[in-house]
């Protein structure tokens, strides 16, 4: 029977019943879970997955409420028409109807200031032959420089109101219709991450959250399994750690998995620690070893979380 078990790397690592041929290390896969969380606190309206369910990038995995959402953006899209009017009315001067007001106003000063201007070389006629008293040609003068002195301020006013806004105006509005636009594009941001997509392709690990709960940045609601997102957790034991090192490709041994499956080595820890029970067997128990993580090749579909597998060390510890 021992015999039998030694032709199974696995298990005779586990049970210590015979010595490897070759120096190896044990341990275990583990997965890098996706925990799928949406960028702001909601109410989940609706779930399209279920546990276990394979999942393509892109694909609907949950849905929350998007009232509020909706309302952002209408108040956006309204703040945004309102300061482009206010840009286009800045650039456009005066309404005609403004301007009508204003003109009809310089047309009656006008005929004020030709009236007063026909007392006025009347009362100076008068004067000069001394019929008028002083004080009457004198207030003809007045009032026609007052007159004058009216159509000048009115058509002033014409001419400013047929002007555009000035121009420091103008890029102050501009300004605020860019904010605005800013505004909008955050709410329809907000309003779009309410759904949750799979980031890759990959399997439903497990449903955190049911319809009606609450998620929020901190509260994720689905976890994804991508597809190759595992790694390898292997105990190395302390004489072969010397020649174990970034980059180094290591020959993966597990049940049911290809002869040729690798690993690339991605981190050797710096400080040993006892064997974790997961690997205790008869031969390394109460010894220390150093914990190494290797990245599996294109196989790494293949293994699933929580699989014991165990890696050919070459020539290390010779």
């Amino acid at each position: 029977m021992s015999d039998f078990l030694c032709t199974l790397p696995v298990i005779a690592g586990l049970l210590g019943i015979c010595a490897p041929s070759t120096p190896m290390a044990t341990g275990y896969v583990e997965g890098e879970y996706v925990l799928i969380a949406p960028v702001e606190t909601a109410r989940i309206s609706d779930l399209a997955v279920r546990r276990g369910d394979r999942v393509s990038a892109g694909q609907t995995l949950a849905m929350l409420e998007t009232a509020d959402a909706l309302i952002a953006v209408r108040q956006a899209e309204a703040a945004l028409e309102q300061t482009r009017s206010q840009l286009e009315n800045l650039k456009l001067g005066r309404r005609p109807e403004e301007l009508a007001v204003i003109e009809a106003s310089l047309v009656s000063a006008k005929a004020q200031a030709d009236e007063a201007l026909k007392v006025y070389q009347r009362q100076k006629d008068l004067l000069g032959r001394g019929i008028a008293p002083q004080s009457s040609y004198d207030q003809a003068a007045s009032t026609l420089s007052q007159t004058q002195a009216l159509v000048q301020q009115i058509t002033a006013n014409l001419e400013v109101a047929r002007l555009p806004a000035r121009p420091g105006e103008i890029d102050a509005a501009e300004a605020t219709v860019k904010q605005a636009r800013a505004t909008l594009d955050n709410a329809n941001w907000r309003l779009e991450n309410r759904k949750l997509s799979a980031p890759s392709t990959g399997v439903v690990y497990d449903i955190i959250r049911r319809i009606g709960e609450v998620a929020g940045p901190s509260q994720p609601a689905v976890s994804l399994l991508p597809d190759g997102a595992v790694k390898l957790r292997l105990y190395a034991a302390e004489k072969y750690i010397s020649s174990i090192a970034l980059g180094t490709v290591l020959s993966v041994r597990c049940d049911g998995c290809r002869a040729d499956m690798t690993a690339k080595v991605t981190y050797v820890s710096d400080s040993p620690e006892f064997t974790p029970p997961v690997i205790y067997s008869l031969e390394n128990r109460q010894k220390l070893v150093y914990l190494v993580e290797a990245r599996p090749d294109s196989q790494a579909e293949q293994l699933k979380p929580g699989q014991i597998v165990d890696v050919v060390l070459g020539d290390a510890g010779k």
